[in-house]
């Protein structure tokens, strides 16, 4: 590898070192492909320089031995290869195009991602700064599809379920793409109104498309909140779909997932954390339980960086309601993270 000046940066290079800010946040990942908007935002925070893969590290021979052994590698381009069809059915939408066959299609390709728990490594692994609806819709679908597999639904219920999530943000489909670039937290005025709106407009698309239900009901419940403080009706859970509530539960952990300008991205970690504070209030804890036990034991083995720099492994959770796990430092020290609220996980992978 080799480091190299931002100014002198061009997209396509790969990112060789995970780039970690003063206050030991994660602004890009190791393997991450640069494109003008990771260079943009390197140049806005004023990072001087990267480590990027250098001509060895990106050889032929170097490069077949990796995909032999990178499981990664075939889950992207399949992910990827169903973007495109998500792209068209998008672009069909803006052409008032039939739609209905297409989604179905494309729902039946995705389940097998949603049937293996281990895409959620590989979309973690995948930059996903980009604003389009479909590259989220896609990761959404793959995200209600393994909860809803964790919740023991039957495969007819999974595949509606899907489907849904890839359309629950439908009603989005005119909106600008620096709006789409914006997080929800951030928006205020005008703004905010216009985002209140994709729920409904999202309905009478799909309900256009005829699309049975519950579908319509899903795409249209998905921003409701347990206590009555979500949108656009502000109806409690009891008046909710039960599928709404796992699709925004799958949303909710895509957004923390995302980059975007001013937010760092996340990790599973964080959103554990997430929904165990907010299960309750916003959350169906139906579907949070399943999802946090679940995620919890496939996070343990992971290999972690603490924002104090210091690397260890995951080895276990607490047996109780406990959100963070217990890590194993390099020198066997333990550290319960519960009970040390000011050290955080930064950066994972399972090895």
């Amino acid at each position: 590898m080799k480091a190299v000046e931002v100014e002198k940066l061009k997209p396509g290079m790969i990112v060789a070192q995970s780039v970690i800010n003063s206050e030991c946040i994660v602004i890009l990942l190791a393997n991450t492909v640069l494109t003008n908007k990771h260079i943009l935002i390197l140049k806005n925070l004023q990072v001087p320089k990267i480590q990027v893969k250098d001509e060895f590290d990106l050889s032929k021979l170097y490069q077949q031995a990796i995909s032999l052994k990178s499981k990664t590698s075939s889950f992207t381009r399949e992910f990827e290869k169903l973007a495109k069809l998500a792209k068209k059915i998008f672009e069909e939408i803006k052409n008032e195009g039939e739609i209905k066959t297409a989604v179905a299609f494309l729902a039946a390709k995705i389940l097998p991602l949603a049937d293996n728990p281990a895409s959620i490594n590989f979309l973690f692994s995948l930059s996903n700064s980009t604003p389009e609806l479909y590259y989220h819709g896609e990761r959404v679908a793959i995200f209600a599809g393994i909860i809803a597999k964790w919740m023991k639904l039957e495969w007819e219920e999974i595949k509606t379920i899907v489907t849904a999530a890839f359309l629950h943000d439908i009603g989005k489909y005119r909106f600008p793409a620096q709006f789409l670039l914006k997080h929800p937290a951030d928006l205020e005025g005008v703004e905010m109104q216009l985002y209140r709106t994709h729920p409904q407009s999202g309905r009478n698309l799909v309900q256009g498309f005829n699309f049975e239900e519950p579908i319509p009901t899903i795409v249209f419940q998905h921003h409701e909140y347990m206590n009555g403080t979500g949108f656009p009706m502000g109806i409690r859970g009891k008046d909710m779909h039960p599928f709404s509530k796992i699709v925004a539960v799958a949303d909710a952990y895509d957004r923390l997932m995302a980059e975007r300008p001013g937010f760092v991205k996340k990790t599973p970690f964080d959103a554990l954390r997430l929904l165990a504070k907010e299960q309750y209030a916003h959350y169906d804890p139906f579907v949070c339980m399943p999802f946090i036990t679940e995620l919890k034991d496939h996070l343990i083995g992971s290999a972690v960086t603490l924002n104090d720099g210091r690397k260890g492994k995951v080895i276990f959770f607490p047996k109780d309601y406990a959100s963070l796990p217990v890590v194993r430092l390099e020198d066997e020290t333990e550290i319960d993270l519960n009970k040390n609220p000011e050290i955080l996980i930064i950066e994972y992978y399972i090895e």
